[in-house]
């Protein structure tokens, strides 16, 4: 049989068996392989590298997709300078995500527009380019599917939504309180994720001490504080809102100037 032969019939089976990267590399790896006297093993080697490569892009690409996340802010842009209250080497040490491998959980608190939400999108960036699937959904918008997913009878499958990802973000608790059947739900995912050693991002802009405030039951609000905290990194954000900082610095607007050409 000749090598042309063999070639379209690698190629017919790495298209039957879905390997379409592998089929497109092939024939540029093989006249490197030629080129450069390179070794069958090589040669299998870069094929399927390039494959798995591909896929896990792809996979990266639909985690991030599917992720909710409202806009990208990756960790890297985070201006430590303008708050100094927080500590970079412990955010560091978050984007290790190491707390993610133990099922840990990380609460972010402090008063609104300090970080918080950027930080929880920046290690959120960082678990899906590691191929972890994230799902990020504030309060309000976890609420109101809650409830829609009750009209509709549903809720086992929002459930299942919420416990199938391997990191969960919860933004801007506290902004709202909530009502009995929206906090037992609450409870419940967070229970059930408790149980699955899976871990969740909180932010929030109440201390705990006042989670009472939130919560029409105490009782209700003591016992989902219990599982958030038994395995958990909390920071405490102080410092002036940015966009208040802001507007100090900048308190009269640039005006816009148009330009004739």
């Amino acid at each position: 049989m000749s090598e042309a032969v063999h070639y379209e019939r690698t190629l017919d089976h790495l298209h039957a068996l879905s390997l379409t990267t592998a089929a497109s590399e092939l024939g540029p790896l093989l006249e490197q392989a030629a080129r450069e006297d390179r070794s069958h093993a090589w040669l299998l080697d870069q094929v399927l590298h390039r494959e798995l490569t591909r896929r896990f892009e792809k996979r990266v690409a639909a985690n991030l997709k599917l992720s909710g996340i409202p806009v990208k802010k990756p960790l890297e842009d985070f201006d430590y300078e303008a708050n100094p209250s927080i500590p970079k080497a412990s955010i560091e040490n978050l984007a290790t995500l190491r707390f993610l491998q133990d099922g840990e959980n990380v609460l972010l608190l402090g008063p609104t527009g300090v970080g918080k939400t950027h930080l929880a999108i920046g290690l959120t960036l960082k678990a899906i380019e590691q191929g972890y699937r994230a799902y990020f959904l504030t309060l309000h918008d976890l609420i109101n599917k809650a409830r829609a997913a009750r009209q509709r009878n549903r809720l086992h499958t929002l459930h299942t939504t919420l416990l199938r990802a391997d990191l969960f973000i919860l933004d801007e608790v506290g902004f709202q309180p909530l009502q009995q059947e929206d906090a037992t739900f609450l409870f419940e995912a967070i229970n059930k994720r408790y149980a699955a050693k899976k871990s969740i991002i909180l932010t929030s802009n109440k201390s705990y001490g006042q989670w009472h405030e939130i919560f029409p039951d105490e009782i209700l609000a003591v016992a989902l504080l219990d599982r958030l905290l038994h395995h958990a990194t909390t920071l405490n954000i102080q410092g002036d809102s940015y966009r208040q900082r802001h507007r100090r610095h900048n308190p009269y607007p640039t005006p816009h100037k148009e330009v004739n050409p």
